[in-house]
């Protein structure tokens, strides 16, 4: 890579219209940016931040993602799951998620506070001592997950099948427990 950017802020800049350049961007914010259907594919974000950005169908073919923050951001169809699972370490509070994929990805202790996670794919992922804390997760597809200690509460709208889920130590509000029963066809009253 060669460009290298460190300590910048992006801000109201729509890479749609303006040249995105790839390379390494460390301690960067990117504020109010436009990163639709973009491909960021080979680039590092170290210690970056997203706030208020679109990031709609974004493609990261093997993007380094260590230490990121996605806050009030837009990322449908966001494929998480091509970019390079060393040291990925990414958070979202209060983004949208929908129809964004993070099969297989190593995401022990990843945050989703108070975010919309709608139809995202979580296949195989490790997703122990994650943080689900007040998100909407609806659709949301946990099969052969790692929920090991990951916290729901707050969350609502989901549906996790008990018997094809590593859920030990999870940690569910009394309120929110319908979600584990549904595959079982029960009627709670």
């Amino acid at each position: 890579m060669s460009n290298f950017f460190d300590d910048q802020d992006f801000e109201s800049i729509d890479f749609t219209l303006q040249s995105f350049k790839k390379g390494e961007y460390d301690n960067c914010t990117f504020t109010d940016c436009n990163f639709e259907n973009l491909h960021v594919s080979n680039t590092s974000f170290l210690e970056c931040t997203f706030i208020d950005c679109n990031l709609t169908n974004v493609k990261f073919g093997g993007t380094t993602l260590n230490q990121v923050i996605f806050d009030s951001c837009k990322l449908l169809g966001a494929d998480f799951s091509v970019c390079q699972p060393f040291m990925l370490d990414i958070r979202f509070r209060e983004s949208i998620l929908q129809l964004a994929n993070f099969t297989q990805l190593p995401l022990k202790g990843t945050s989703f506070t108070s975010c919309q996670v709608t139809e995202v794919d979580f296949t195989s992922a490790d997703l122990s001592q994650a943080t689900f804390t007040g998100s909407t997760l609806s659709k949301t597809i946990f099969d052969n997950t790692n929920l090991t200690k990951a916290d729901f509460i707050g969350a609502i709208d989901f549906t996790i099948d008990t018997t094809n889920n590593n859920m030990k130590g999870a940690i569910f509000s009394k309120d929110n427990l319908e979600g584990l029963v549904t595959h079982l066809q029960l009627n709670l009253k």
